[in-house]
């Protein structure tokens, strides 16, 4: 429902929340502990928070469709539901309680007036007032607006109007307060919270592209022109001492007296309408993307478009913490949330700008460094004001984030998040493709040919155990097509005659992608980073042999071959092959034996047998260590034909230990006579890791795999291993 336009929509609702009670009561305080210049200067600082955010807010909303809920909105389509969410929370809330606060100002000077009166009973009044108007309608609630901004405006007039006598002595710079700078300035500071109201009507208004840059800068403009004015008036027209003890002194300076109390309580009235009405919308929202419990509730509209639930909740929220809590003792936390929403406004810009997205292109551009300084700033601020505040907030940000992120909300919108990483991630591979390439930074990365992805269900362990937690993972499969021309005839074909043989083939060929993604997203939910590809080839080999050479030309390419052995006769030629394309393509090479009665037993215990000057140890001590960290111990064994070179092969071994520092507790063994007698009897282990000698081939794996009667690992590096 459009009902809004930039006046009433936007402008009305921000400027009647900046041109608060702080103007009226706070300001004259402020001037008078750090003089007129350091009260102008804080006014400014202030402000520039304000400014980029707006200036933030404006780009942005020109270049997306804002739904309800303004700077949630804003948020969320664009860092993600999960950070939208733990916002979204944190400003409703701070919202609601700054309605409590507002009502709270009224009532005070109400009682300044009736003292008599019952505090409780005035506030649930006003309370009561200002919730009927939101109910009735919203444009009600903003027309009264109107009235209460000729109230403010009349009240101005009358100030400036006033009769005013120069001090004698205009301080500039307040050297003798006894109170500090930045704690006058978090004194100051809520009065530039207000700019989210006027973006919280966004669903409601007729052309948010156009209502709110134009109503938020103008609000915020015309604020600080208020504020400069009524700073640099009570700064040359009253002294030092009336600032410091006369909270009235606006009052007292005025031509008519009466005008700045219907000013004030005009002025804590309209705060509290333009947040009742913002808050509430920021629930429905929440509602409406299912961020909340009883989502289906706070996002009812009634016949005439008001957020009725959400209202009715706000209002218990609001009158449980007027009679219950101390909301001075909060209030610097609600001004922490407003400045962590604004530094997220302002994030969301400098990412969608900085990552250089062809979607970003808004109408209403900025330079990248307006929302850099006003995110910092904003951050900055928060420190300034209340360190330990500062550091709760974020707490209760991260808490509410962690949570959203738990629950596994799927938003049908998208967000920057992926462009921000894949940024990060170009910016990580164009400056380590200038460094020099070492073997210092090996990892695993796999690359797995798999040609029927249904018998590598129940190897994910191990090859979770061997690259977890760096490691990568590269399945490949390949769609094998004889004939490619005749069977895009007999595809033809069936479109028309449904020939059975081609849809028969066809489904085996969809079947292959289908469960190599199913393979892949089982090893995804055990925490590795994998990644799939079906290619169509005339032949196996042909396929894999080409996928590899594309695969060394990418960033962070494979460096292992990760093969399986069979006992068809037909796989061990195909396996032969394969160990000469990874020889070929100077790849390290790991082929898995598997015993199939036992597996991997108990999943505790590695065999590392070690050669003198093999050629291929590093790469069979790495992917022990690697196994070792999910197995928990290690044993390494040489195998000798003398006893007399025992002590040596043992000396040698310790020395491997200490040298590649393997763990210390890694049990070390000697053991003497032929190679397959020695297998026989070899310590029981849960996985056998052997390097490929020059003379071996599949069939001798299958004899080590029979004879050692557990699972095997022989391994075949590619020189590009490193142990130190």
């Amino acid at each position: 429902m459009k009902r809004f336009g930039t006046f009433d929509g936007v402008f009305t609702p921000t400027i009647l929340t900046i041109i608060g009670v702080i103007l009226y009561l706070r300001l004259g305080w402020v001037i008078g502990h750090v003089g007129l210049l350091g009260g102008l200067l804080i006014i400014i600082l202030a402000h520039i928070s304000t400014i980029t955010t707006g200036l933030s807010m404006s780009s942005i909303t020109t270049n997306v469709r804002i739904g309800d809920g303004g700077f949630y909105s804003i948020i969320s389509r664009s860092l993600g539901p999960e950070v939208g969410g733990a916002i979204g929370i944190t400003l409703y809330l701070s919202q609601t309680f700054s309605i409590a606060l507002y009502i709270i100002g009224f009532t005070e000077v109400w009682l300044s007036l009736f003292p008599k009166h019952e505090p409780h009973l005035i506030s649930s009044i006003v309370l009561i007032f200002i919730l009927f108007l939101s109910l009735v309608s919203a444009k009600i609630a903003i027309k009264f607006q109107y009235i209460i901004m000729l109230l403010i405006a009349l009240s101005l007039f009358s100030f400036f109007m006033g009769e005013h006598k120069e001090v004698e002595k205009i301080l500039l710079f307040n050297t003798n307060s006894e109170i500090p700078f930045w704690t006058v300035f978090a004194v100051f500071f809520p009065a530039v919270t207000g700019i989210s109201a006027g973006a919280s009507l966004s669903g409601e208004l007729k052309n948010p592209k156009k209502n709110i840059p134009y109503g938020m800068l103008l609000a915020i403009g015309v604020g600080l022109i208020v504020y400069l004015a009524v700073g640099l008036w009570l700064g040359l027209y009253a002294s030092t001492e009336e600032l410091l003890t006369n909270t009235l002194i606006m009052r007292d300076l005025s031509l008519w007296k009466w005008t700045i109390i219907a000013g004030i309580m005009g002025a804590t009235l309209s705060s509290a309408l333009g947040s009742i009405l913002g808050a509430p919308r920021i629930l429905m929202a929440l509602g409406q993307d299912s961020i909340i419990p009883f989502s289906d509730l706070w996002k009812i509209r009634s016949k005439n478009g008001e957020p009725r639930y959400s209202l009715l909740l706000t209002a218990i929220i609001v009158e449980s913490s007027i009679l219950m809590w101390d909301l001075n003792a909060i209030a610097p936390l609600l001004t922490m949330f407003f400045l962590i929403t604004y530094a997220m406004i302002n994030l969301a810009v400098f990412i969608e700008k900085g990552v250089g997205v062809t979607s970003f292109r808004p109408s209403f551009n900025i330079p990248n460094s307006i929302p850099l300084i006003g995110g910092l700033w904003c951050l900055i601020i928060m420190f300034l004001i209340d360190p330990i505040f500062a550091v709760i907030s974020i707490l209760i940000l991260v808490i509410f984030y962690s949570i959203q992120v738990k629950r596994g909300i799927k938003a049908p919108w998208g967000d920057i998040r992926e462009a921000l990483f894949t940024s990060l991630g170009e910016w990580a591979l164009k400056t380590s493709s200038k460094m020099p390439q070492t073997s210092r930074s090996w990892k695993p990365n796999l690359m797995i040919p798999v040609e029927e992805p249904e018998k590598w269900e129940n190897l994910i362990e191990i090859v979770r155990d061997i690259v977890y937690p760096k490691g990568t993972i590269r399945l490949v499969s390949i769609r094998v097509s004889k004939d490619y021309l005749k069977k895009r005839v007999k595809s033809i074909w069936k479109r028309f005659f449904k020939d059975e043989e081609t849809e028969n083939n066809n489904l085996k060929n969809d079947n292959i992608e289908i469960k190599l993604k199913k393979l892949e997203q089982k090893m995804k939910k055990e925490g590795i980073f994998i990644t799939s590809v079906v290619a169509d080839a005339y032949d196996f080999l042909e396929g894999i042999g080409i996928v590899t050479q594309v695969m060394k030309g990418m960033f962070f390419p494979p460096n292992i071959m990760f093969l399986k052995m069979s006992n068809s006769s037909e796989n061990n030629e195909k396996l032969e092959q394969l160990i000469a394309l990874s020889i070929k393509e100077e790849l390290g090479l790991i082929i898995l034996g598997l015993n199939k009665e036992e597996m991997f037993k108990n999943k505790k215990t590695v065999n590392l047998w070690i050669r003198d000057k093999s050629p291929n140890q590093k790469l069979a001590t790495l992917l022990s260590l690697e196994l070792y960290k999910s197995w928990g111990k290690l044993r390494l064994i040489r195998v000798t034909d003398n006893k007399v070179k025992i002590g040596n092969e043992l000396e040698d071994l310790k020395r491997i230990v200490e040298e590649q520092r393997l763990p210390v507790r890694s049990e070390l063994k000697v053991l003497v006579g032929d190679f397959y007698n020695v297998l026989k009897n070899s310590p029981e282990a849960d996985i056998n890791i052997f390097g490929i000698s020059g003379q071996m081939c599949s069939e001798n794996m299958h004899k080590i795999v029979s004879t050692v009667n557990t699972s095997c690992l022989f391994t075949r590096g590619s020189g590009k291993e490193d142990l130190i």
